[in-house]
C-alpha cells in the first residue's frame, strides 16, 4: 500500500515538474498574457483538468514557475558560496551571482515584466524574503568576525536586498548598448566594498 501511495506521488510530482517546465518555457517567450492553458496542457502532455489540480488557475502555475527560479537561484548562489575561499568572498559571489540569475534571458521577462502585474507585491515578496534568514546570519558572521564596520545585520540585511533587486529591475529595463548589468555589477561591487571594516 505505501509504495502505491509513494508511485502516485512521484507521478504528482513528475506531472508538477513537468507543467512547471512547459510553462516556465512559455512564460519567457510569450509572456503570461499570450500563454493558453490550453496549448500548456497539449505540451506537458496532461489534461487541462490535471493542470487545475495542481495550479487552480494560471496564476497559480506562473506563481509556480517564479518560485522555483527563485529556489534555482538560491541552489546557483549557494553553489557559488560552497565554491568560495573565504566568508566575505563568499559574501560578494553570492550577490553576483543573483544578480546574472535574475537578468538570464529566460527569467528576465517573468521576473521583471510579468510578475509584477500578475502577482503584484506578492512577487516582491517572494524575491525578497528568499534565503533572507540566512544573509542576515553571513551578515551577522562577517560582523562577529570584524570583516564589516556595520552595528546592525537586519537593517544591513533589508538595505542590501532591496538595493540589489531595484538594481536588478534597472539593469533588466535598459537597451544592450547601456550595457546595464556589466554597470550594475560594478555599481554592487563598489557598495560592498564600502561596507568593510577599515583597519
Amino acid at each position: 500500500m505505501s509504495i502505491d501511495r509513494k508511485t502516485r506521488a512521484e507521478a504528482a510530482q513528475e506531472t508538477t515538474d513537468r507543467l512547471i517546465a512547459v510553462a516556465h518555457r512559455a512564460f519567457a517567450e510569450r509572456g503570461f498574457a499570450e500563454v493558453s492553458l490550453d496549448a500548456l496542457s497539449a505540451e506537458a502532455g496532461v489534461t487541462r483538468g490535471a493542470l487545475h489540480h495542481h495550479f487552480t488557475n494560471k496564476a497559480g502555475l506562473f506563481e509556480a514557475v517564479l518560485r522555483r527560479i527563485d529556489a534555482e537561484i538560491g541552489a546557483e548562489m549557494q553553489a557559488a558560496a560552497d565554491a568560495s575561499a573565504d566568508a566575505w568572498t563568499a559574501f560578494q559571489r553570492c550577490f553576483h551571482v543573483y544578480l546574472d540569475g535574475v537578468l538570464r534571458p529566460d527569467r528576465c521577462r517573468i521576473l521583471f515584466q510579468d510578475a509584477p502585474a500578475v502577482l503584484g507585491m506578492k512577487s516582491v515578496d517572494i524575491l525578497m524574503e528568499s534565503g533572507f534568514g540566512e544573509m542576515v546570519a553571513d551578515i551577522q558572521a562577517l560582523i562577529d568576525a570584524r570583516t564589516l564596520a556595520a552595528q546592525d545585520a537586519e537593517a544591513l540585511g533589508h538595505l542590501l536586498n532591496g538595493a540589489t533587486i531595484n538594481l536588478a529591475f534597472w539593469a533588466a529595463e535598459g537597451p544592450a548598448v547601456e550595457d546595464r548589468p556589466a554597470r550594475a555589477h560594478a555599481a554592487l561591487a563598489g557598495l560592498l566594498e564600502t561596507l568593510l571594516r577599515r583597519a
